[in-house]
């Protein structure tokens, strides 16, 4: 569990806090790392109910989102400088299995749904886990545009090529129009058509392996191709070419970069996922209007990277 009741962690705190009085101990590069962390989490809270104050106060929705950004882009940098001064030191700081995008996940939920108490809605439901399709034009009584049944969509783009989705807790790799390994005309293999149809086409081999790389993209080396059910969660059922949500199509022109644009391809992305019936395929998803299908694993298909989820 992330959190412990109050008085537990006061009984933690002064049991630890004794024993080193009794021996004299100075703090391990551990122990400050996680000291350093904890302040970070609590900054990173705390700016995020200053900027929803502001919202709620001014009105200004664009202000808004330009300061959860500050406030994401603050709080990643941070965490990483705990880690790597820890790292420094020969010391870890718990960095597996819990990550920063863990903590801001639940850190993004509660001040949401205290923004929503203080507008006099009451907190919110805990959800089911199935996301809004995006359908907001009704078909009649009971049809998906009507009812808009799921959770909200939400996200934050954190100002390094990526997108955070706050309801599922998955970090989003930005696609840009620059001829980088993030370009959205790159395409790439899955992988074998035959005995054992391993996955280790070109988007293991060259896309996955240079976001990998070095420190990795945007500081993070766990970078890997969503399953079917990951990828079919950025569709939005309103929209075509593409059909998703605005966060990931924006902006989009010749020459930009991750940072400074989000576009995607209304064309098929391959998942990691094999086809259950044909093994010599893989499933894709065609953002051109959101439907899933499979194709051979030796074709060429454009590719998002993810990381994080449970």
């Amino acid at each position: 569990m992330l959190f412990r009741p109050l008085t537990t962690v006061l009984a933690l705190a002064a049991a630890l806090g004794a024993a080193a009085s009794i021996v004299g101990a100075a703090a391990t590069p551990e122990q400050k790392c996680r000291a350093a962390k904890n302040r970070t989490a609590g900054q990173y809270a705390a700016c995020r109910q200053n900027a929803e104050a502001r919202l709620a106060t001014g009105g200004d929705v664009s202000k808004y989102a330009v300061a959860i950004g500050k406030c994401a882009n603050n709080f990643a940098k941070a965490w990483q400088k705990a880690s790597a001064k820890a790292a420094a030191k020969g010391a870890s700081c718990f960095e597996a299995p819990l990550a920063a995008s863990d903590f801001q996940t639940v850190i993004d939920a509660a001040t949401t749904s205290v923004a929503t108490a203080l507008a006099g809605d009451g907190l919110a439901p805990p959800s089911n886990g199935l996301l809004k399709t995006g359908q907001t034009t009704s078909y009649g009584p009971g049809s998906d545009g009507d009812l808009q049944k799921g959770t909200a969509r939400s996200y934050t783009d954190n100002g390094d090529g990526t997108i955070t989705d706050n309801v599922t807790g998955l970090m989003w790799e930005k696609k840009s129009d620059d001829g980088s390994i993030h370009d959205k005309d790159n395409k790439y293999t899955w992988g074998m058509l035959s005995s054992p149809y391993t996955m280790n086409g070109t988007m293991v081999t060259e896309f996955l392996a240079a976001l990998n790389s070095d420190d990795g993209f945007a500081g993070y080396t766990d970078w890997r191709i969503p399953n079917i059910n990951e990828l079919q969660s950025l569709v939005d059922h309103e929209k075509l070419g593409p059909a998703v949500n605005p966060a990931f199509y924006m902006d989009c022109t010749g020459g930009c970069t991750v940072t400074t644009c989000s576009c995607t391809q209304g064309g098929d992305y391959w998942s990691s996922t094999t086809s259950q019936n044909i093994i010599g395929a893989a499933r894709n998803v065609s953002f051109s209007a959101g439907y899933e299908s499979f194709k051979g694993k030796s074709e060429p298909l454009y590719v998002r990277a993810v990381r994080g989820g449970s």
